[in-house]
C-alpha cells in the first residue's frame, strides 16, 4: 500500500493528531477487511469532496472501530482540520481509495 515499512508507517502515522491515529491503523491494519473499507470511505469523505460516507453502514463495526471513528469525529468536529492536514490525510486515504473502492488514482 502507500508505505513499505513498518517503521515508515509509524513515522507518517504520528505526523498526524492523536485522535486520527486509531482509525488510520485500523485502515492499514487489514487494508481489504470490512473494517477498512468503511472507514476508508468514512475517512475520504472528510477530504475529498467527491466521497461521501454512509453513516448506517458504521452501526456494524466492532466496538473499537466505532470508538476510533468517534474519536475522529470529534477531532474533525471541535479542532478541526487544517488544509495541510486534510491534504496529508488524502494523500494517506488515496490508495486505499483506489484499492478498496476503485476510486481514481492520483495525478
Amino acid at each position: 500500500m502507500p508505505h513499505s515499512t513498518p517503521d515508515a508507517n509509524r513515522a507518517v502515522l504520528s505526523g498526524f493528531p492523536e485522535k486520527l491515529r486509531p482509525t488510520l491503523q485500523l485502515i492499514e491494519k487489514n487494508p481489504s477487511g470490512e473494517v477498512a473499507v468503511a472507514l476508508v470511505q468514512y475517512v475520504a469523505s472528510f477530504v475529498h469532496p467527491d466521497m461521501v460516507c454512509n453513516l448506517a453502514m458504521m452501526e456494524n463495526l466492532p466496538v473499537p472501530a466505532k470508538q476510533a471513528a468517534l474519536e475522529f469525529f470529534e477531532h474533525c468536529l471541535s479542532a478541526g482540520l487544517t488544509i495541510e492536514q486534510q491534504g496529508e490525510l488524502l494523500r494517506f486515504i488515496q490508495p486505499y481509495i483506489v484499492a478498496t473502492l476503485g476510486g481514481p488514482r492520483p495525478h
